[in-house]
């Protein structure tokens, strides 16, 4: 395998990868979009709790924190781990990019940088 041969496969190797980290990004935008909506409900649910005035009588203050308490349990539990899955990809992402510009970038212009050098 010479060696424009096997830029062409590192470079589709490079493209399929960031591929399927963005197909994984995408998927998980859709979960953020799920705990986006579950931080929303909740503050609709807080809005009403203080309309109704829970927030003033002690045994509706105690229910309606407990329910708070649990629901933003909830929400940790779904956005902390889709964070870290979202970092990485990102993080994969970068690196292919970066791969890419060293892959592409650097290498025509030390090709350039070769045939201006046997021209002189």
């Amino acid at each position: 395998m010479d060696m424009q041969q096997q830029t062409q496969h590192l470079l589709q190797s490079v493209v399929e990868e960031n591929s399927g980290n963005i197909y994984n990004l995408s998927a998980q935008m859709i979960q953020l979009e799920v705990v986006k909506n579950a931080v929303s409900r909740l503050m609709e649910r807080i809005d009403e709790i203080t309309y109704k005035g829970w927030d003033k009588d002690p045994g509706m203050s105690y229910l309606s924190i407990n329910e708070i308490r649990d629901t933003v349990r909830l929400i940790d539990m779904g956005f902390y781990p889709l964070f870290k899955e979202m970092a990485k990809e990102v993080e994969a992402i970068n690196i292919h990019s970066e791969e890419l510009f060293n892959t592409v970038v650097k290498g025509d212009l030390e090709q350039s940088i070769d045939v201006a050098t046997k021209l002189e």
